[in-house]
């Protein structure tokens, strides 16, 4: 069935009207939604610097840090005077407060770890951190 002239433009001027009412309605729900997140969205320059601190990240490249290798395990060191004041100290020191202090290891498993009796443990653990205190006080 052939439509006439004048039934083909009055479809047409339908489909017109339908397509703008869709236009309008996806125009309303698009500005219902951008008014939506403004009610809830912040500028970062008005949030508080508390909140600002938290959200940061820093960059960690290991070209910064201090690795020592002891007895299998990896210890990084990322403070800088903390890390110049272990070179300083002989290895068997550095190695002995490294266990201590970074993998919180007691006198007794440092001990059994390097064969060595409890109390002389604690006392060269004690010398040695003597010593790092006076090369981290200068």
């Amino acid at each position: 069935m052939e439509l006439s002239p004048s039934q083909k433009t009055s479809v047409r001027y339908q489909f017109e009207s339908y397509c703008k009412k869709v236009i309008r309605g996806e125009r309303c729900d698009y500005l219902r939604e951008v008014l939506r997140r403004a009610e809830k969205e912040v500028c970062f320059s008005d949030l508080p610097e508390g909140i600002l601190m938290q959200m940061g990240i820093s960059d960690d490249y290991p070209v910064e840090h201090y690795v020592f290798e002891i007895r299998g395990h990896r210890i990084s060191i990322t403070d800088e005077r903390l890390g110049e004041a272990l070179l300083q100290v002989d290895a068997d020191g550095r190695d002995l407060l490294l266990l201590a202090y970074c993998l919180d290891l007691s006198d007794w498993e440092i001990g059994l770890l390097l064969g060595t009796p409890r109390s002389t443990i604690q006392r060269r653990r004690q010398r040695f951190l003597d010593q790092m205190k006076q090369l981290l006080k200068e």
